[in-house]
């Protein structure tokens, strides 16, 4: 499979390049300090972090980019994060990100929720060092070649899962 992000004016990336990107993370956050906040605390990490203010503009980066993981809260305005679920689900992406809702409502706000779509959820007020740690360890399950500098991202063929058997 070939590698090539929606940017990238060259050719694609030939079979068995090696993974030599940061994990991308979307934060869908409609309020400006909890953004800011998120963004710079996951921005020390080895992660590649964008944000959008609402769930249209995640849609817009959606299209341009492939996250390892995506942080929505669930009230904004113009597109909310249920809206936002709703349409992700029909989306037919490469990489189904892990997703982790942001809410500072009760439970059954939660209730809601696609269980096969979502794959976490954060109360407001959090721990802003919980959250990273959660998101750096979420990354990795989907992005694991960055913590192994040489691994290709392909996973081995049926050749070489027989010879190994």
């Amino acid at each position: 499979m070939a590698v090539q992000p929606a940017h990238h004016a060259g050719p694609p990336i030939a079979y068995g390049a090696l993974v030599t990107t940061l994990p991308r993370i979307l934060i869908v956050e409609d309020d400006v300090a909890i953004r800011g906040m998120l963004t710079a605390a996951l921005g020390r990490e080895a992660l590649a972090v964008d944000n959008a203010g609402d769930g249209m503009a995640a849609l817009e980066k959606l299209a341009t980019a492939t996250y390892a993981v995506i942080i929505v809260d669930l009230m904004m305005p113009r597109m909310d994060g249920y809206s936002f679920l709703d349409a992700f689900r029909e989306l037919r992406l490469p990489l189904r990100p892990l997703i982790f809702v942001m809410t500072a409502y009760d439970d059954v706000a939660l209730l809601k929720l696609d269980a096969t779509l979502v794959h976490g959820y954060l109360k407001k007020p959090f721990d802003l060092e919980q959250v990273v740690k959660l998101v750096r360890d979420a990354a990795a399950v989907l992005h694991p070649a960055e913590d192994q500098p040489g691994i290709a991202p392909e996973a081995p063929s049926e050749d070489d899962r027989l010879s190994s058997a």
